[in-house]
């Protein structure tokens, strides 16, 4: 019983020095060191400057058949990624400034408003194309005149509070001009929905109106 003891205690140590004799295989082994990870940038200048901007879009002494000709603002993406360019308008802001001798009889009007009545009749045309032309590849102008109506709000005043998102997608590096321009028609008309009505030219005289403009450039 002693020798069979021996003997089995013999086999179990030769067989376990062979099974950890199986596992003892070539190896080899490489390391990646340094592994880094970074954002990358959307940056949007416009005419060079990261803002406020010092250039902008201004006119006075204006009268009917004015046209401004085109402003134009060239967005830039100096950042790593793709961005999606798009102008943020605020509301138009309308000043009365005084009533004077010869708008007195047209502010006693029923289409008259007491804001001031400029940016009803300013029309206006923005797009955008190369920032070295002098007019934009891709438009939408203003047609209507005259005080909001069931079917829209004309004028300057219809472009409060919109987003023109129209501008395609700039690759870093890329440029893109944006484009606006305002003008009053020879004779100042409103439009009610279905048809022109004529209007006292005098209404606009000594009005002003305002908005801000901010430019977006978002991920794609």
């Amino acid at each position: 019983m002693i020798r069979i003891a021996k003997s089995l205690a013999m086999i179990a140590t030769v067989a376990a020095l062979a099974v950890g004799a199986t596992g003892a295989y070539f190896s080899d082994s490489v390391t990646s060191s340094g592994n880094t990870f970074g954002a990358g940038t959307l940056d949007l200048k416009v005419n060079d400057e990261d803002g406020p901007l010092t250039q902008q879009f201004t006119a006075s002494n204006i009268a009917p058949g004015y046209d401004s000709g085109y402003k134009v603002f060239c967005l830039k993406n100096t950042g790593t990624l793709p961005g999606k360019p798009s102008v943020e308008f605020s509301a138009i802001v309308n000043s009365e400034n005084g009533v004077n001798g010869p708008e007195t009889t047209a502010e006693a009007q029923s289409y008259a408003s007491s804001d001031g009545e400029l940016g009803q009749y300013l029309k206006y045309t923005i797009g955008y194309g190369p920032c070295n032309w002098s007019v934009p590849s891709n438009l939408t102008s203003q047609w209507q005149t005259g005080p909001a109506h069931p079917w829209g709000i004309p004028g300057l005043n219809g472009l409060g509070g919109t987003t023109y998102s129209s501008i395609p997608v700039l690759n870093p590096g890329q440029t893109v001009g944006f484009f606006i321009k305002v003008s009053l028609d020879n004779d100042l008309r409103r439009w009610d929905g279905t048809k022109w009505l004529d209007v006292d030219d005098n209404i606009i005289q000594s009005d002003g109106a305002a908005f801000d403009m901010l430019f977006h450039l978002d991920q794609v």
